[in-house]
């Protein structure tokens, strides 16, 4: 657990990915927010696809259009 918590630290610091989705989100608790949604409603590949999503954006697909694939 110290381990993950580590890591998490460091990537706030150097990670530029992460200080543009922070920026864009306005705050860390929304930050986690959108990725605990992310997590909760996507399959992603990886940190770094989410980290992308919620820097840049993304299309969010309808519910229709999800139920007829």
């Amino acid at each position: 657990m110290m381990l993950a918590f580590l890591i998490d630290q460091a990537q706030q610091l150097s990670c530029w990915l992460f200080h543009e989705a922070l920026q864009k989100a306005e705050s860390k608790r929304y930050l986690w927010e959108s990725i605990r949604g992310f997590f909760h409603n996507y399959r992603v590949d990886s940190m770094e696809t989410i980290l992308r999503a919620i820097a840049h954006g993304f299309e969010r697909r309808k519910l229709k259009e999800v139920c007829r694939t």
